[in-house]
């Protein structure tokens, strides 16, 4: 019996790629960059008059993923029929860069905004790409 070694060779080199590029595909997996986009109303206290809790819409953007990433803008999609139904929220504090578990927050007085309208909320990143909450947060 004559045994080809060449055959073996290449189903263990056929073998190994496949292991490697699995591995690569799970580590890019774990370890890109994720943003949690959340949104909530809440109360802050004013800063003149503490006592006096004001009405908020919250975007709470979290980073989940192992990469940091850059959040540059937040805002909202609203559920109606003109052109004006995407509104970015001026954060003083964007851009921000968001290592590994950080958190940021942006307030919005519900006076600028119809609850009721709310899609969802997006925050973007530096490339661009954008990360929404789920749909309907306030239910009418």
């Amino acid at each position: 019996m004559n045994f080809d070694w060449t055959i073996l060779l290449a189903i263990y080199g056929a073998v190994l790629a496949t292991m490697v590029f699995s591995w690569d595909v799970i580590k890019y997996m774990r370890e890109k960059p994720t943003l949690k986009v959340e949104t909530h109303r809440c109360q802050i206290s004013g800063l003149l008059n503490p006592t006096n809790n004001l009405p908020r819409v919250k975007i709470a953007i979290s980073n989940t993923g192992k990469a940091p990433i850059t959040v540059v803008a937040s805002g909202f999609k609203l559920d109606t029929k003109s052109d004006q139904n995407t509104i970015t929220v001026m954060d003083p504090f964007l851009p921000k860069e968001l290592t590994q578990g950080q958190n940021h927050s942006t307030y919005v007085n519900p006076g600028e905004i119809v609850e009721n309208t709310i899609l969802y909320a997006w925050a973007r990143n530096a490339t661009g790409r954008v990360y929404r909450s789920k749909k309907h947060p306030f239910p009418s």
